[in-house]
């Protein structure tokens, strides 16, 4: 056994070659630990406290300014901070990671005899959790635990009950309004942005109540789909990417992406900020939304999307087994890709009239779904051009798909089927705010 000296504690270690040497090590660490931490909030406490009386422990009121301070006597209702003194302290209790911790509350009292209300800003009143576990039990939401299984984790850790409502509080009070989180300045926006949207079933109440076998009242919900729409910024010069903003709505309709486009907008990812390229599928809600706040920004109509709309309008030959079947619609496809695979835009084309004349007789609602706003989807070459007369270079890769987006939205649609619902739109936020910011 080893003693290590830890400022003024000592800390046992055992040998190395202890079978449980990570164990023990761990169990006193965690014995350690919650009393410093308790001595640092206590340290904090005590800084507000001399900050409101201007003046430090043992220090006589003369010497203090008469200035009113920001808290009031609750018998004279005095703001002189001259007329209060400390009365000593309170023990009060506070959940952390590493334990619970005893925290000391320091006390005012005013000379007429009345207490001196205070809030703190390093324990606030009625704090059962510090930061760091909140963070904790909203990560591990996050992650697709339940309610009931952070609740075993933490009744172990904290030797006591921690309830499911004082969790489910934890966890909704990050479903702030979500929006973008910075303000984007000339220079600094995105060159390039994808946006796409992402579907969750949510609970919705109807505005009816039934009473259940207990005869409480409840709401009557029923389920209904909505979508949380995304924008990934990209800076295809480094191939660095950004979760740049997103928000709940209603439907892909055009009102719902022109308020989230005019979000964009009001942020700051604007052409003359350096934004040079929009990424979407073909959606005619968004479009409609694009014509209205972007119109002076080229759109790449999303080339994977094309490709399956494609796909879907093939008829394979009569005749043909499963085997023959998929290779015959591969081979069409990877024939068609060739027009995106090109070096400009007017090879690209070539590639495309050559395409069209070829199959026209042989798939002619699969040639119909490609020549549908075929246009857009060339926009990225134009964009590639301008980039190269700079002196840079912007892979095709980053500017023709919204499939990193998508490749993206994989880690929400996860969580989003662990849970099956949400049963509000509030827990909807909390979840994908934790979600987001590991990508923003």
């Amino acid at each position: 056994m080893a003693i290590v000296p830890v400022g003024s504690i000592p800390l046992q270690v055992p040998e190395p070659f202890s079978p449980e040497f990570e164990l023990q090590l761990v169990h006193q660490l965690h014995n350690l630990i919650p009393p410093i931490i308790g001595r640092f909030l206590d340290e904090s406490l005590d800084i507000e406290v001399n900050r409101v009386l201007a003046r430090k422990r043992y220090v006589r009121r003369r010497k203090s300014k008469r200035k009113e301070s920001g808290v009031y006597c609750s018998k004279c209702r005095s703001h002189q901070r001259q007329n209060f003194r400390r009365n000593g302290h309170y023990v009060r209790g506070l959940n952390t990671s590493w334990g619970p911790v005893s925290v000391q509350v320091p006390q005012l009292k005013c000379q007429c005899g009345g207490n001196v209300k205070m809030s703190f800003r390093t324990v606030p009143a009625r704090q059962r959790f510090w930061k760091d576990l909140e963070v904790e039990i909203q990560a591990q939401s996050a992650d697709g635990l339940s309610y009931r299984q952070i609740k075993v984790g933490l009744d172990q850790r904290l030797r006591g009950s921690v309830g499911l409502r004082k969790l489910n509080e934890c966890v909704l009070q990050q479903a702030a309004q979500p929006g973008f989180w910075k303000k984007w300045l000339a220079g600094e926006a995105p060159p390039v942005v994808r946006v796409d949207g992402i579907w969750v079933t949510v609970m919705f109440s109807t505005g009816e109540q039934r009473t259940d076998q207990l005869g409480r009242q409840r709401t009557v919900k029923s389920a209904r789909k909505i979508p949380i729409l995304a924008a990934q910024g990209v800076w295809p010069h480094s191939g660095r990417t950004q979760l740049l903003g997103w928000m709940p709505a209603d439907g892909e309709d055009t009102l719902s992406w022109q308020k989230f486009l005019e979000n964009m907008n009001e942020a700051g990812i604007i052409p003359e900020h350096g934004l040079r390229l929009l990424v979407a599928d073909g959606g005619s809600g968004f479009r409609a939304a694009y014509e209205n706040v972007y119109w002076t920004t080229p759109l790449q109509r999303c080339v994977f999307h094309k490709l399956r709309n494609v796909a879907r309008a093939i008829r394979v030959p009569a005749g043909l087994d499963r085997k023959a079947s998929r290779e015959y619609s591969t081979q069409f496809l990877r024939t068609v890709a060739r027009i995106w695979q090109a070096e400009d835009e007017s090879d690209a084309c070539l590639i495309y009239q050559e395409i069209c004349q070829n199959w026209q007789a042989h798939q002619p609602k699969a040639i119909e779904t490609l020549k549908r706003d075929f246009e857009d989807t060339l926009a990225f070459y134009a964009v590639q051009q301008q980039a190269a007369l700079k002196g840079e270079t912007w892979p095709a890769y980053l500017l023709r798909t919204t499939s990193p987006l998508e490749r993206m939205f994989r880690e929400f649609r996860q969580r989003y089927r662990r849970a099956i619902l949400f049963h509000s739109v509030q827990g909807l936020l909390a979840v994908t705010t934790q979600l987001a910011k590991r990508f923003s």
